[in-house]
């Protein structure tokens, strides 16, 4: 089903953006869409979390998330239990910035979002995908950079 996928170069440390992205309960302070994360008391595969979302043409919605894959400062994908919706996150430390790997779709789970998703999916996550890396890129230009740990000196 429809899907897009997109790299990205942030101008952030690794440790910074992962804070951002590796953290559901981070989200509404850089995805547009996403209003209020609940119910998560740690990030880990399998745990599950409540999300209000802005969804188009239905307001706010209440869903189920689930984190299905976890690699600690390199990578997350949840998926919405209610609808097939995903975003996966892969992250890769670029010297003194991040790169990004984003796939954002759904694998529909009833026909409404099927047919939905079918004739407006590709420019819906493309547009939730841009959206969400202009997102990172404000929260984390206003951010302190992570400070460098100190070198030892040769002496």
């Amino acid at each position: 089903m429809p899907s897009w996928r997109q790299q990205a170069l942030i101008e952030a440390p690794v440790e910074d953006v992962w804070g951002a992205v590796g953290d559901p309960r981070n989200y509404p302070s850089w995805a547009r869409e996403v209003l209020e994360v609940t119910g998560l008391a740690e990030v880990a595969k399998d745990a599950q979390f409540q999300q209000v979302t802005k969804m188009p043409f239905v307001g706010e919605e209440e869903t189920t998330f689930q984190v299905e894959a976890l690699e600690q400062m390199r990578e997350i994908k949840l998926r919405c239990q209610k609808s097939g919706y995903y975003s996966h996150w892969v992250l890769t430390e670029a010297q003194d910035s991040t790169f990004m790997d984003v796939e954002i779709g759904i694998d529909p789970t009833a026909v409404p979002y099927r047919l939905y998703f079918g004739a407006m999916g590709k420019r819906h996550f493309r547009k939730i995908t841009e959206d969400s890396l202009d997102g990172l890129r404000r929260l984390l230009s206003r951010r302190e950079p992570t400070a460098a740990p100190p070198r030892e000196q040769a002496g």
